[in-house]
């Protein structure tokens, strides 16, 4: 794999210093912007409407009893909730499920939050494809034409790697080799949106590049940028800035229906397991050897 032609720290791959500076800090209006306009993306579907985010009731008590069917341990689950009380039940289920989707959604958001954020201090910006997520032309101070980026965006660290680590490095690449417009250098980035281990480094740390166990580079040509040089370069504020802004909004963009409905949800849940006949008389408990038929019946939920 060809080595790019822009200038590197002496003796490393990594790039230059002085070819990423910090920009200059955007405003406080414009960071809600970006935010804002984030947060609608996510939420918004290919033909342009917005997708609901909150849940009625009877459709979060639903989603439960479709969890306690179909993804419930024939064995483990029937122990584990007839140590429950009825009314703990859909706390249980529910709050996790939720949390899960709303993980999911705030991946989403912070890919959109770096390409929102970098069009409003770069000129060529745009929404990337395959493994970019973000696909931007950035002026390199000392070195012209410039760099061709291709970003993806990672909610954490730990999300860059797994079984196809090598796989997710070749198809970034790939980008760059075979874009048929490139007229400078390009470089790959894996931009991870959240701190390791809930440490922000400094900017002058927070570049690095990925090794095989062998020693080796998976690329030369791509790097790692972590929040403490992400944030400050694309938009000249620190990670903490943005993720405090964020918080004023991201319950009104994803908020957390199972804990606003917990009561009337559990109340409707019980209401529902009692009228399929799961519950030990005896104790007002699930009954485990009701509930382990139940999950290898025909029986609609």
């Amino acid at each position: 794999m060809g080595l790019q032609p822009y200038p590197r720290r002496e003796g490393e791959f990594l790039a230059a210093d002085s070819l990423f500076p910090k920009s200059a800090p955007i405003t406080d209006k414009k960071l809600n912007q970006a935010i804002k306009s984030a947060f609608d993306r996510i939420l918004t579907k290919k033909k342009g409407l917005k997708k609901s985010t909150e849940l009625s009731p009877e459709k979060l008590v639903q989603i439960c009893m479709n969890h306690l069917k179909e993804r419930s341990d024939p064995i483990l689950s029937p122990s584990f909730l007839s140590q429950l009380e009825l009314s703990d039940i859909f706390v249980m289920d529910a709050v996790s499920h939720e949390m899960q989707r709303h993980r999911m959604k705030i991946g989403e958001f912070y890919q959109f939050l770096v390409i929102e954020l970098m069009k409003l201090s770069f000129r060529a910006v745009y929404d990337g494809k395959r493994e970019g997520d973000v696909e931007a032309e950035v002026e390199t101070p000392g070195f012209k034409p410039g760099i061709r980026l291709y970003i993806s965006v990672k909610k954490s660290k730990d999300t860059v790697g797994g079984q196809d680590i090598e796989g997710v490095f070749r198809r970034l690449e790939s980008l760059g080799k075979e874009d048929k417009n490139l007229t400078r250098p390009y470089m790959g980035i894996f931009a991870i949106a959240t701190p390791p281990k809930g440490f922000v480094a400094s900017f002058e740390s927070s570049r690095a590049m990925r090794y095989k166990q062998d020693g080796s580079l998976y690329s030369p040509n791509i790097e790692e940028w972590l929040p403490g040089f992400l944030f400050p370069y694309i938009c000249g504020r620190l990670p903490q800035e943005a993720y405090k802004a964020a918080l004023q909004y991201v319950s009104i963009y994803l908020p957390f229906s199972s804990l606003r409905f917990k009561n009337e949800c559990s109340a409707l849940l019980v209401a529902r397991l009692k009228q399929l006949d799961l519950i030990d008389n005896t104790n007002g408990r699930i009954d485990p050897a009701k509930f382990q038929n139940f999950l290898s019946s025909l029986d609609k939920k």
